[in-house]
């Protein structure tokens, strides 16, 4: 009786009780506003896409390795859509994208001047963030009108855009995973 009641509780309070509210975007992540971070969670039905039979290019992305500490916005009002929501700070070239782009070879001190780095942050409404995620320009604007649930309008592309041409370029990070008529459309030439 007293190891069916031990089994019992163990499976009662292994699941929803570390569980905490928040949205998930694309990537599984979300902030925790409570205590001020931002974690990533992996599920048994999340895919892994890094394939054991294709050695890997780079290390794998893991949001920790870049030591960001959120901070609140003084702000009413999302960059991309200038309108009026509850908002976040948003990475303008995401973690993930920078690591994918050559992040990945930096130093810790160099990921945590990049995440912490001001002129990659803008105020974004929260759910307009979480719906960005990691995307690149072309995936973001795609997302913003593709009729998949939330569709929001991008008030200045071309803002958006250059300040995330500027990042890259700071960082001397690739831009391989870019569509280049993005760019274009806003007198920007990938070279």
């Amino acid at each position: 009786m007293t190891v069916r009641l031990i089994i019992l509780l163990s499976i009662v309070c292994s699941g929803p009780a570390g569980a905490h509210g928040g949205g998930l975007n694309s990537d599984g992540c979300h902030n925790e506003l409570k205590k001020g971070n931002y974690h990533c969670h992996r599920n048994s039905d999340t895919p892994d896409t890094e394939s054991r039979d294709k050695p890997l290019r780079h290390t794998p992305y893991w949001r920790d390795l870049y030591s960001y500490r959120s901070y609140p916005t003084n702000i009413s009002t999302g960059f991309y859509t200038d309108m009026k929501c509850p908002t976040n700070i948003d990475h303008v070239v995401s973690l993930k994208d920078a690591h994918e782009s050559g992040g990945f070879n930096w130093s810790s001190s160099k990921r945590t001047r990049f995440a912490n780095d001001k002129s990659n942050h803008v105020p974004s409404c929260r759910v307009i963030n979480s719906s960005k995620g990691s995307s690149t320009p072309k995936d973001f604007f795609r997302k913003s009108s593709d009729g998949r649930g939330m569709d929001y309008e991008i008030k200045d592309r071309c803002a958006y855009v250059e300040i995330y041409f500027k990042v890259k370029k700071k960082y001397n990070l690739s831009f391989t995973n870019n569509a280049p008529e993005v760019f274009a459309q806003c007198g920007i030439a990938l070279k």
